[in-house]
Protein backbone atom coordinates (compact mmCIF):
# COMPACT_ATOMS: atom_id res chain seq x y z
CA UNK A 1 0.00 0.00 0.00
CA UNK A 2 1.36 3.39 -0.77
CA UNK A 3 1.73 6.02 1.31
CA UNK A 4 0.17 9.74 1.28
CA UNK A 5 2.33 12.76 0.85
CA UNK A 6 1.08 13.93 4.50
CA UNK A 7 1.88 10.10 5.51
CA UNK A 8 5.36 10.13 4.50
CA UNK A 9 6.01 13.89 5.71
CA UNK A 10 4.51 12.84 9.24
CA UNK A 11 7.19 12.00 11.71
CA UNK A 12 4.88 9.84 14.23
CA UNK A 13 5.83 6.31 14.87
CA UNK A 14 3.48 4.29 15.68
CA UNK A 15 5.07 1.07 17.69
CA UNK A 16 3.98 -2.53 17.63
CA UNK A 17 2.05 -2.31 20.70
CA UNK A 18 0.10 0.87 19.57
CA UNK A 19 2.20 3.12 21.26
CA UNK A 20 3.29 6.35 18.57
CA UNK A 21 5.98 8.76 19.66
CA UNK A 22 7.85 11.66 17.40
CA UNK A 23 11.29 10.72 15.34
CA UNK A 24 13.99 12.15 17.21
CA UNK A 25 15.70 14.56 14.87
CA UNK A 26 18.84 15.98 16.37
CA UNK A 27 20.33 19.00 14.36
CA UNK A 28 23.87 18.68 14.95
CA UNK A 29 24.48 22.06 14.19
CA UNK A 30 23.28 24.14 16.32
CA UNK A 31 24.29 21.82 19.14
CA UNK A 32 27.78 22.35 18.39
CA UNK A 33 27.27 25.89 18.28
CA UNK A 34 25.63 25.64 21.75
CA UNK A 35 28.61 23.50 23.20
CA UNK A 36 31.20 25.74 21.78
CA UNK A 37 29.51 29.31 22.54
CA UNK A 38 29.23 28.14 25.98
CA UNK A 39 33.21 27.25 26.55
CA UNK A 40 34.09 30.53 25.04
CA UNK A 41 32.00 31.91 27.85
CA UNK A 42 33.87 29.44 30.40
CA UNK A 43 37.09 30.67 29.73
CA UNK A 44 36.01 34.15 29.45
CA UNK A 45 34.94 33.96 32.67
CA UNK A 46 38.48 31.75 33.88
CA UNK A 47 40.24 34.57 32.70
CA UNK A 48 38.44 37.25 33.95
CA UNK A 49 38.72 36.05 37.56
CA UNK A 50 42.04 35.44 37.46
CA UNK A 51 42.61 39.16 36.64
CA UNK A 52 40.81 40.18 39.33
CA UNK A 53 42.51 38.05 41.76
CA UNK A 54 45.97 38.99 40.39
CA UNK A 55 44.73 42.70 40.89
CA UNK A 56 43.22 42.14 44.73
CA UNK A 57 46.71 40.26 44.91
CA UNK A 58 48.87 43.23 44.18
CA UNK A 59 46.73 45.59 45.82
CA UNK A 60 46.99 43.55 49.31
CA UNK A 61 50.01 42.79 48.93
CA UNK A 62 52.31 45.51 47.07
CA UNK A 63 55.70 44.11 48.26
CA UNK A 64 55.18 40.87 47.25
CA UNK A 65 54.19 37.90 49.82
CA UNK A 66 55.22 37.51 53.22
CA UNK A 67 58.72 35.98 54.33
CA UNK A 68 58.77 32.95 55.09
CA UNK A 69 58.89 32.97 59.32
CA UNK A 70 62.80 31.73 60.76
CA UNK A 71 60.95 28.53 63.26
CA UNK A 72 59.94 26.87 59.78
CA UNK A 73 60.57 23.65 59.88
CA UNK A 74 61.80 23.17 63.28
CA UNK A 75 60.19 20.46 65.25
CA UNK A 76 58.11 22.32 67.41
CA UNK A 77 56.78 25.58 67.78
CA UNK A 78 55.50 26.91 71.46
CA UNK A 79 53.79 23.55 72.44
CA UNK A 80 52.75 22.11 68.94
CA UNK A 81 54.02 19.25 67.28
CA UNK A 82 54.89 19.98 63.54
CA UNK A 83 55.43 16.65 62.08
CA UNK A 84 52.78 14.34 60.55
CA UNK A 85 51.98 11.56 62.56
CA UNK A 86 53.56 9.16 59.82
CA UNK A 87 56.54 10.30 60.46
CA UNK A 88 56.75 11.67 64.04
CA UNK A 89 59.39 9.15 65.98
CA UNK A 90 59.41 11.41 68.89
CA UNK A 91 57.57 9.44 71.32
CA UNK A 92 58.23 6.12 70.58
CA UNK A 93 61.73 7.14 71.24
CA UNK A 94 60.75 8.83 74.00
CA UNK A 95 59.17 5.79 75.64
CA UNK A 96 61.47 3.18 74.36
CA UNK A 97 64.60 4.96 76.62
CA UNK A 98 62.37 5.18 79.82
CA UNK A 99 61.49 1.31 79.61
CA UNK A 100 65.23 0.68 78.89
CA UNK A 101 66.12 3.04 81.84
CA UNK A 102 63.32 0.92 83.88
CA UNK A 103 64.82 -2.60 82.80
CA UNK A 104 68.33 -1.32 83.73
CA UNK A 105 67.39 -0.08 86.95
CA UNK A 106 67.57 3.54 87.97
CA UNK A 107 69.58 5.79 90.44
CA UNK A 108 70.20 9.78 90.58
CA UNK A 109 73.92 10.13 89.05
CA UNK A 110 73.97 8.68 85.68
CA UNK A 111 75.47 5.26 85.03
CA UNK A 112 74.43 3.73 88.25
CA UNK A 113 71.83 1.47 89.50
CA UNK A 114 70.89 2.43 93.19
CA UNK A 115 67.84 0.88 92.57
CA UNK A 116 66.34 -2.16 91.75
CA UNK A 117 64.74 -2.64 88.20
CA UNK A 118 61.55 -2.98 87.17
CA UNK A 119 61.51 -6.93 86.92
CA UNK A 120 63.27 -7.02 90.22
CA UNK A 121 60.62 -4.67 92.03
CA UNK A 122 57.72 -6.73 90.35
CA UNK A 123 59.06 -9.77 91.80
CA UNK A 124 59.35 -8.13 95.39
CA UNK A 125 55.92 -6.99 95.61
CA UNK A 126 53.99 -9.97 94.56
CA UNK A 127 56.54 -12.48 96.41
CA UNK A 128 55.24 -9.98 99.65
CA UNK A 129 51.52 -9.90 98.10
CA UNK A 130 51.84 -13.70 98.28
CA UNK A 131 52.64 -14.00 102.34
CA UNK A 132 50.31 -14.88 104.57
CA UNK A 133 48.89 -11.96 106.02
CA UNK A 134 49.28 -11.24 110.07
CA UNK A 135 46.37 -12.52 112.29
CA UNK A 136 44.23 -9.47 112.99
CA UNK A 137 44.05 -7.92 116.50
CA UNK A 138 41.49 -9.23 118.96
CA UNK A 139 37.74 -7.77 119.01
CA UNK A 140 37.64 -5.58 122.34
CA UNK A 141 35.27 -7.33 124.95
CA UNK A 142 31.77 -5.42 125.24
CA UNK A 143 31.27 -3.58 128.20
CA UNK A 144 28.27 -3.33 130.49
CA UNK A 145 26.09 -0.28 129.67
CA UNK A 146 24.00 0.51 132.60
CA UNK A 147 20.35 0.99 132.12
CA UNK A 148 18.98 4.12 131.84
CA UNK A 149 17.34 6.08 134.83
CA UNK A 150 14.09 7.46 134.60
CA UNK A 151 13.16 10.56 136.40
CA UNK A 152 11.21 10.56 139.09
CA UNK A 153 8.14 12.59 139.42
CA UNK A 154 8.33 16.06 140.68
CA UNK A 155 5.57 16.88 143.48
CA UNK A 156 2.85 18.95 142.49
CA UNK A 157 2.10 21.96 144.12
Amino acid sequence: MKKTQVEQESRIIVGAHGVAAEEDHLILGKLISVGVVSLIIFAVGGVWAWRIQVATMNEQLPDGPAPRPAAMGQYEIGIVNQRLFQQDFHAEQKIAGQQQALRNGWGDQPGTAAHPNLDQAMERVITEARRAPPPPPPAPAPEAVPAPVSPSPSPKR
